[in-house]
């Protein structure tokens, strides 16, 4: 079985609530996202801990401060380990900058932009979206979190988007407007998903559901 493209967001204040998940993902998918609750709740022996288990480590933080505050910052979560941080886009080039300056080279920084999954896309959010990802690409950022809707205009910029507001068919939206599925984000060039309720409530059926469209997506791309 192939690993999965995705994140499982561990959203939560605690590692030992998502243990029965993390059982059963490893090996099955690419990484965990841990986000402010957990982090600020655990501190970074939760990234230490995740790290020592094997696993790839996205800490979305979305860094917003002064540059070398951003910069620092940037230097400190490539001390505990994580492979992915998250920053602001809206904090400015020469904050991007900063953090691309003192970050080591293993650390992948995403840039966030401020029209994100849960506001509704229209004609004004796309065009903060696409002049947000520019300063990004000019500040030499590895990525970007990626809108669902934005995906197809943003892969000329960038090879690695990672892209949240996924959810299986049959799922609610919960308080996320810009959503799609799995499938319609790899369609699209995402390279990683973000994924939580769906998973945490069945982690088992989701590895199952997407086994058979990644094998399907993977048969389509090696024909055209």
């Amino acid at each position: 079985m192939s690993v999965k493209p995705i994140f499982f967001a561990l959203d939560g204040k605690s590692l030992k609530e998502f243990q029965e998940q993390l059982d059963v993902l490893k090996d099955h998918i690419y990484g965990v996202k841990v986000g402010l609750e957990l982090f600020t709740s655990e501190g970074p022996s939760c990234i230490e801990q995740l790290k020592n288990d094997g696993w790839v480590v996205f800490l979305d933080l979305k860094l917003h401060d002064i540059p070398n505050t951003v910069g620092e910052a940037a230097a400190s979560v490539s001390n505990i380990g994580a492979d992915y941080l998250t920053l602001h886009i809206s904090s400015g080039k020469e904050a991007l900058s900063e953090a691309v300056d003192k970050k080591s080279k293993d650390l992948n920084l995403l840039g966030v932009s401020s029209a994100l999954t849960s506001k509704s896309v229209d004609s004004d959010t796309s065009k903060i979206v696409k002049d947000e990802f520019q300063i990004a690409k000019d500040s030499n950022l590895e990525g970007v979190i990626c809108p669902a809707s934005e995906i197809a205009n943003t892969t000329n910029l960038f090879d690695l988007i990672v892209t949240p507001g996924i959810r299986l068919e049959n799922d609610l939206h919960g308080d996320q407007k810009n959503i799609t599925t799995p499938k319609k984000a790899i369609e699209l060039g995402a390279k990683y998903i973000v994924m939580g309720r769906s998973i945490k409530n069945n982690p088992s059926m989701v590895i199952n559901e997407l086994e058979v469209w990644i094998n399907l997506l993977q048969h389509l791309l090696e024909t055209t």
